[in-house]
């Protein structure tokens, strides 16, 4: 574990969101009417729709960012940035089609410049169509100033794609809440799309060889199930490396850390794997479970977070409090536990290096946890780099980590080059 100080915090004032002018090109539409009905059969990966949108320059980009930086490190962007609206054919966990909505940020750079490619999950913001995470309207409610957030990593030269996940954008089905395989597949997916895009459009820079998938909280884990999922699923996928911001691999410890989660992801589990296998009122406390499929309906994380309770005693019922706390759940409670067990992700021995982003004062997951994870995954074989950030909460890990992993990223790139130069 490498013990990483917090980064000098600017002099400068946050200036006012500039996002306002933003608003009305952050919103993707509802649905694509004529991409839904009757299953095509697309080939995972297919690129569907690009519809471009207006760029941005460095000196935009950094104004748009500093409310996510908050005076931490801000390194100056280098590069202006097109965007694209994207939709792209993946797959369900079942194995059912699904169409998948993004926004594509691409660096401006010479002709016969290649980019590696940087696929990026958000954290958790909710299952109701009005929480995806492409919806963000962070001058009015702040999920995470996602959009600035990719844009920063696209001025520094990574071509980045930020999907948003399986169900959004999508009447026919809720999001795929903490579901390994419709989170990994849709991130494979959204590579192959990129590559895809290229393929189509005439333009002067190309993507590398080289796909990292990154993540914050939520989005680790999809980042991590990507990584799990790539050998039998997408093995002409470059994945270069996977990095976690205070990622959340393991849903079990979810639940014994950050509860009030969990209502969401036995919503979704009870529509997975059905209601008679899965049924939230058999865990929840009658006062949240009778009222659950419409709370899921009405509530993003702002709100959620504010309206159950983070203590798992005034959520769950004792019996289940008393399983998941005493090692008892796979006794207790055995296709709950089968379904978080199957969910975890990170640990399918893929071998791909990786870096773990984590807030020394997170109480989402703990230092603690993510010690173990990290330690999992280096006996499974992974080469991992580890940083800890002291005074850093959970929401914070992306932009205190964001100079690490520009820098872990290029390190891997430069491996990689090296690799190539010496030959077999």
């Amino acid at each position: 574990m490498i013990t990483r100080p917090n980064r000098p915090r600017s002099t400068r004032r946050p200036a006012v969101p500039v996002a306002m002018a933003l608003a009305a090109f952050l919103l993707l539409p509802a649905a694509v009417a004529h991409l839904y009905g009757q299953s095509p059969g697309w080939s995972p990966g297919t690129l569907l729709e690009a519809i471009p949108q207006p760029g941005f320059t460095p000196a935009q980009i950094d104004e748009l960012a500093r409310p996510l930086f908050e005076g931490l490190d801000q390194p100056p962007s280098r590069l202006s940035v097109s965007v694209y609206r994207l939709t792209f054919a993946s797959r369900d966990y079942d194995g059912s089609d699904a169409v998948i909505h993004a926004q594509l940020f691409v660096p401006l750079s010479g002709a016969g410049t290649e980019h590696p490619v940087l696929v990026f999950g958000s954290g958790t913001t909710g299952i109701a169509e009005a929480c995806a995470p492409s919806r963000e309207q962070p001058e009015l409610v702040r999920w995470g100033y996602y959009r600035a957030n990719m844009l920063s990593y696209a001025s520094h030269g990574f071509i980045t794609i930020f999907p948003d996940y399986l169900g959004f954008n999508d009447p026919q089905r809720p999001q795929r809440y903490f579901s390994l395989k419709a989170e990994g597949q849709m991130f494979l997916d959204a590579a192959r799309a990129v590559y895809r895009f290229f393929e189509r459009h005439d333009l002067p820079m190309r993507p590398a060889q080289a796909v990292f998938t990154a993540g914050y909280s939520q989005g680790g884990h999809a980042a991590f199930a990507a990584a799990d999922l790539l050998r039998d699923y997408a093995p002409e996928i470059p994945l270069t490396g996977v990095i976690g911001f205070a990622p959340t691999t393991d849903v079990a410890t979810l639940f014994r850390e950050g509860a009030y989660y969990a209502p969401y992801v036995l919503y979704t589990y009870s529509r997975m794997y059905g209601r008679e296998t899965i049924d939230p009122s058999r865990y929840l406390q009658d006062r949240w479970s009778r009222s659950l499929d419409a709370d899921v309906e009405r509530m993003c994380v702002d709100r959620f977070q504010r309206y159950y309770p983070f203590d798992g005693r005034r959520l769950f019922r004792p019996q289940m409090y008393e399983a998941l706390h005493g090692g008892k759940l796979e006794e207790r409670f055995p296709a709950l536990a089968g379904a978080l067990r199957e969910n975890r992700s990170g640990l399918s021995g893929h071998g791909l290096p990786a870096l773990v982003i984590q807030g020394g004062e997170d109480i989402i997951v703990t230092t603690g946890a993510q010690e173990r994870f990290v330690l999992d995954l280096r006996a499974a074989g992974s080469d991992v780099r580890y940083l800890v950030y002291p005074g850093i909460r959970h929401r914070y890990t992306r932009p205190a980590g964001f100079s690490d992993s520009l820098e872990w990223m290029s390190a891997r790139l430069g491996n990689l080059q090296a690799a190539g130069e010496a030959g077999p």
